[in-house]
This record gives C-alpha cells, sequence and structure tokens, in this order.
C-alpha cells in the first residue's frame, strides 16, 4: 500500500485505513486494488465451498464452484457491483464491508438456481447422510465445454511462459504454482522484493500484449481490471 493511502493515521470504523476508504469513494484505482486484495480471499471461500439457503420452503446448499474460472467469473461479476460510483458512495465506511460483497456474491449465485440445479442440492434428498464436510468437499462436475475452455487456456498459458526469459518462468512458479510470497520468491531467487515486484507488473503488461495479437478479447478485462496476482494465480491454475 502506498504512502499516500497511509497518509491519514488511524482506522476508519470499518477497519481500513481512511486514506483506501477516502481512495475508494473517490474510485482511485490503487484504493479499489487494496479493498479487492483485502477481500477478494473470504468472497472468493464462500464461492468455493458454497452455503445454505431456503427457497420456497426447502432447505438447499450451494455446494460451490470446483472449476477455478466459473468462481473467477463471479468473484470478478462482484467486484465491478460493488465499484460502481453509486455502490461506492452508497457504502457509509461503518459496516464492515465483507459482509456486503459476500452478499453481493450470494444474490449473483442465487440468480442462476433455477438453471443449475445440481449445484443446489435439497438438503434432506440426494445429500442425506453427508456430513457438512463431505458437502464442502465435493467437487462440481465441469462440463464439456469448460473442458475445452480449460485446455485452451492450458495452451494459451503454456505459450506466454514459453515467451519468457527463464528467470521470469521461474518467478511466476514460484509465486503461483509454489504459493511463495513476494519476500520468500525474491529470498529464492536472490533478487529484492521491488524488484518481483516491478516485474510481476511488467510481466502483467506483457500479458496484456500477449492476449491482444491473439485476439483473446475475452480475458482482457481480467487482466486490465484485477491485480497482477489475481490474474497470475487464475492462469497458472490452467497451466497446471
Amino acid at each position: 500500500m502506498s504512502e499516500e493511502l497511509q497518509a491519514t493515521s488511524g482506522e476508519a470504523p470499518n477497519g481500513w485505513p481512511w486514506g483506501v476508504l477516502r481512495g475508494f469513494r473517490e474510485g482511485r484505482q490503487e484504493a479499489l486494488h487494496e479493498v479487492y486484495r483485502m477481500h477478494a480471499e473470504e468472497v472468493a471461500r464462500q464461492l468455493r465451498y458454497g452455503f445454505s439457503f431456503t427457497s420456497s420452503g426447502r432447505a438447499h446448499r450451494f455446494v460451490g464452484y470446483g472449476s477455478a474460472f466459473e468462481l473467477h467469473d463471479v468473484l470478478h461479476e462482484t467486484f465491478l457491483r460493488a465499484f460502481e460510483p453509486s455502490a461506492r458512495m452508497r457504502y457509509d465506511g461503518i459496516r464492515p464491508y465483507g459482509p456486503y460483497l459476500k452478499a453481493i456474491a450470494r444474490n449473483i449465485v442465487l440468480r442462476g438456481f433455477r438453471a443449475r440445479e445440481v449445484l443446489f442440492p435439497s438438503i434432506g434428498d440426494e445429500t442425506e447422510g453427508l456430513d457438512s464436510a463431505q458437502l464442502l468437499d465435493e467437487p462440481s462436475r465441469d462440463s464439456p465445454e469448460q473442458l475445452v475452455a480449460r485446455e485452451e487456456v492450458r495452451q494459451l498459458v503454456q505459450e506466454f511462459l514459453e515467451t519468457l526469459a527463464p528467470e521470469d518462468r521461474t518467478l511466476l512458479r514460484l509465486r503461483f504454482m509454489q504459493g511463495l510470497s513476494q519476500r520468500d520468491a525474491a529470498e529464492q531467487m536472490g533478487l529484492g522484493r521491488q524488484r518481483v515486484r516491478g516485474r510481476e507488473e511488467k510481466l502483467r503488461k506483457q500479458l496484456v500484449r500477449f492476449l491482444a495479437r491473439r485476439g483473446e478479447t475475452g480475458l482482457l478485462p481480467s487482466v486490465a481490471i484485477l491485480p497482477g496476482w489475481a490474474v497470475w494465480a487464475l492462469l497458472m491454475e490452467a497451466w497446471r
């Protein structure tokens, strides 16, 4: 986080630094990225592991997305809605922001309830006899279309990686396949943390140019809007 976002001492009532809250209301990109960084994990966890709800008097459970691509789409839409100017201005900076985001994500998921009932089994029917851990851990099956899309992205990632220098490929593997922090990756590669951070941003811009040359406009909005780590995590998962 920049010194400018931390400039005002103390925390806002919702736990954010005052500079982040002020920048969030103004729609500043750096503040939006910081809010995303602070809250994306808890929203993604809800989308991965699911939640229970009631419809027409019956209890159901959304079992969560087994596909990283579906999860990413809903996560992306959640923050796009939350970051709209009217939504930002309505937020008072007092209530915790995480529950608000999870409510948006929940509504997006439930919007597709009728069309995708396989993801929403009625509790007490086919789920009878399963404990909560089994319900949480059981993955959903990808459709043939999703499998094709996953393979296309995997090939795209492989082609992009082949354009990089060995040191850059090593950095991406350490960060987004092995899950090392920037500090640990920098230490393992014998680099400074700031250099690692700058190299990641440079690689993200290279990815934007690569996708543009390939005509992959569907992935460009994610690369342009989301923080670098979120983009790399999505693409590197496809490369596994």
